[in-house]
């Protein structure tokens, strides 16, 4: 009677350490599976394993420092260096691309700022009306940093 060889397989075949890893971490709530920036209201960006190499460490900076805060600077930087140069962008497109959409983008968040002006002088009138205490106290804070 002749038996076939005995196979002895490596006990960890088809053992992935990445994926227990990942599930040990999560299972102890070191890692999320995934986390969400809300960006603009029905905007989200989900950072991940997938689309990170170290989804906790980004996400540590956002809370310091959004995605839009790290572009800025980067746009104040980058139009810095451009006016040491002594550059207009007239010869280089991408330079004219760049400093127009800085413009644009500084106008939209002047823009924003001044509607932001104009919701609180309706806020101020609605206080003046509603709660006329209130709005003398604030009008007084107001004007000592105005002035």
């Amino acid at each position: 009677m002749s038996s076939a060889p005995v196979s002895r397989a490596w006990p960890w075949a088809g053992f992935d350490p990445a994926t227990w890893m990942a599930s040990w971490w999560r299972g102890l709530g070191l890692a999320p599976e995934s986390l969400t920036q809300p960006i603009l209201p029905g905007w989200a960006i989900t950072i991940n394993g997938i689309n990170s190499s170290a989804p906790q460490t980004e996400v540590e900076v956002l809370q310091h420092h959004s995605y839009g805060r790290q572009l800025g600077r980067m746009a104040d930087a980058l139009q810095a260096l451009i006016e040491e140069r002594g550059e207009d962008g007239s010869s280089d497109p991408r330079v004219r691309e760049f400093l127009a959409m800085k413009r644009e983008i500084d106008d939209i968040k002047l823009d924003a700022a001044a509607g932001r002006v104009d919701r609180v002088r309706a806020d101020l009138a609605a206080l003046k009306a509603a709660r006329p205490a209130e709005y003398r106290r604030l009008r007084d804070a107001l004007r000592e940093v105005l002035d």
